[in-house]
């Protein structure tokens, strides 16, 4: 594995988290893109960079790939939005996902949170904004879905969940903790608390409904995710240094620092 963790980012923790194998199959792209994933990058769009919609998807309608008639207009979405020169691969959506992205996108921008502290509008807030720091001897990239300042002044970092049939505080908490959002949360602030400047970091969840939960992740949640993301570091190191079979499963620090 020699030189193969080049970078790190929240989603390559999480993956090596579960092992260095599942670490490995995610930088050499063995993860598929799922529909769920085009649909949250469909409501990304849509929030973040809306003037972008027709240069990174391609709408047509819901077909059926089963009938001669469906394959050949599949065929023919899929040529019209692959790369062409200057211009990259297009993501294809149905009709039907653009209505359901677009409801939760008006959901989004009436939630009281959202419109009282101004969380959408370009006056207080960038969108889409890349990290890079370098942190524990390895960079870290990411990016980070708004980036800014409230209302009322405070410095506050926001990322945007789609959590299925999860909403209010019980289950977007439940999941936050399950997911390790509050790992992202410690990264994305990384910045900021390492220097114990005042940030505050929202996890704003929408559910399939259109049911919005903004969450806070706090100061002191990011700092116990610290503690994860320090051992998880301390893993990356050992895998870079000592190449360590990426086939393995499972294996631990023999001074029982931490088990995968």
């Amino acid at each position: 594995m020699s030189n193969l963790i080049t970078h790190l980012s929240f989603t390559r923790l999480k993956e090596l988290a579960h092992s260095p194998l599942a670490l490995k199959q995610y930088i050499e792209g063995g993860k598929t893109t799922t529909a769920a994933m085009t649909e949250g990058s469909l409501l990304d769009c849509l929030l973040f960079t809306p003037e972008d919609l027709e240069k990174r998807f391609l709408v047509i309608e819901k077909l059926s790939k089963a009938t001669k008639e469906g394959k050949a207009l599949w065929a023919w979405a899929e040529e019209e939005a692959s790369a062409k020169e200057g211009q990259p691969a297009r993501e294809i959506v149905t009709t039907e996902q653009l209505s359901e992205a677009q409801f939760l996108d008006t959901c989004i921008r009436q939630n009281s949170t959202v419109a009282f502290h101004g969380l959408l509008n370009p006056d207080f807030f960038k969108f889409q904004v890349p990290v890079s720091f370098k942190y524990g001897g390895f960079e870290h990239k990411g990016i980070k879905d708004a980036d800014g300042e409230r209302r009322d002044g405070q410095k506050v970092i926001w990322d945007l969940k789609k959590m299925g049939s999860r909403s209010g505080e019980g289950l977007v908490r439940s999941q936050i903790r399950n997911m390790e959002y509050d790992l992202q949360a410690a990264i994305y602030c990384h910045p900021y608390d390492s220097k114990n400047e005042s940030v505050r970091y929202y996890v704003i969840a929408v559910d399939d409904d259109g049911f919005v939960t903004p969450f806070e992740i706090t100061r002191d949640s990011r700092e116990k995710a610290r503690i994860r993301w320090n051992r998880l570091l301390k893993a990356a190191h050992r895998c870079n240094m000592e190449n360590l079979d990426m086939g393995c499963e499972f294996w631990a620090e023999q001074d029982g620092f931490f088990y995968f």
